[in-house]
């Protein structure tokens, strides 16, 4: 019986969730790219084939302002509506929002470095000239929109989708937040791997990799063995009415 449960507490150990720590990065990658492939690796929106063949698209030498600029087209573009809607530029706002990505875990990097510069954006738009008109607009929309006043608006409108996720509850807002960020990734893998179909080899630098990749197979198949393979339940089984007398030596 002890073998037995020495042996569930190894297999214990190894079917845990994927950690950083699997993962090794050249010191010369983007942090940016770096934070949005550790949140979605460790939280399972990408598995370890997907970042062997990412990591393929990244050629040598890295040019981090292309991808950080990729990244943030992403980022402003994401499911942008078309449809301008109104939103309240407050100190509640703000306020709102700087508790609510305060909350935001440890294991979503990415999201809370996005989080903040949403909120940084939000603080300039408070502080913007344009605030006033844009208020009186609201209020009365026979106003004429100005050059600067349109601007203003359309600043506000890159930032609707973000405002509204991050103003959703925590559950809510860090699934939608994960979805997002793989769709960024996914987007930027795309842009990689035609510049990378172009482009001739140097040499071959890994800029992302698995340690230990030997391991991590033999965790997934624990995995398996011991939540996809599990007996099923005996339909007759029945619970005994009385237990017996626990011994001092056992073995």
């Amino acid at each position: 019986m002890k073998y037995l449960i020495i042996l569930l507490f190894t297999f214990t150990i190894f079917a845990t969730a994927p950690t950083e720590q699997e993962l090794k990065f050249s010191p010369s990658l983007s942090p940016v790219l770096k934070d949005l492939v550790v949140e979605l690796y460790i939280n399972s929106k990408i598995n370890q084939e997907y970042i062997v063949e990412f990591s393929k698209n990244l050629t040598s030498p890295i040019d981090n302002d292309f991808i950080e600029l990729i990244i943030l087209n992403s980022i402003l573009n994401t499911r942008l509506s078309k449809k301008y809607e109104h939103i309240n530029i407050s100190q509640k706002l703000y306020n709102e929002i700087d508790q609510n990505i305060k909350s935001i875990e440890t294991t979503l990097p990415f999201s809370k470095y996005i989080s903040n510069k949403i909120l940084k954006d939000i603080g300039e738009l408070l502080t913007n000239r344009n605030l006033r008109e844009y208020n009186n607009y609201i209020k009365n929309r026979d106003v004429k929109i100005s050059p600067e006043l349109k601007e203003f608006m359309n600043r506000i409108s890159y930032l609707q989708y973000w405002i509204d996720t991050l103003r959703k509850p925590s559950s809510l807002r860090n699934a939608t937040l994960l979805d997002t960020n793989l769709e960024i990734l996914n987007s930027l893998n795309r842009n990689l791997s035609i510049t990378a179909s172009s482009h001739k080899k140097e040499n071959d630098i890994s800029y992302i990799s698995i340690n230990d990749i030997d391991l991590i197979k033999a965790r997934r198949q624990v995995d398996q063995l011991l939540f996809n393979n599990a007996p099923d339940k005996d339909p007759d089984y029945k619970a005994p009415q009385e237990l017996p007398e626990p011994v001092e030596n056992w073995e």
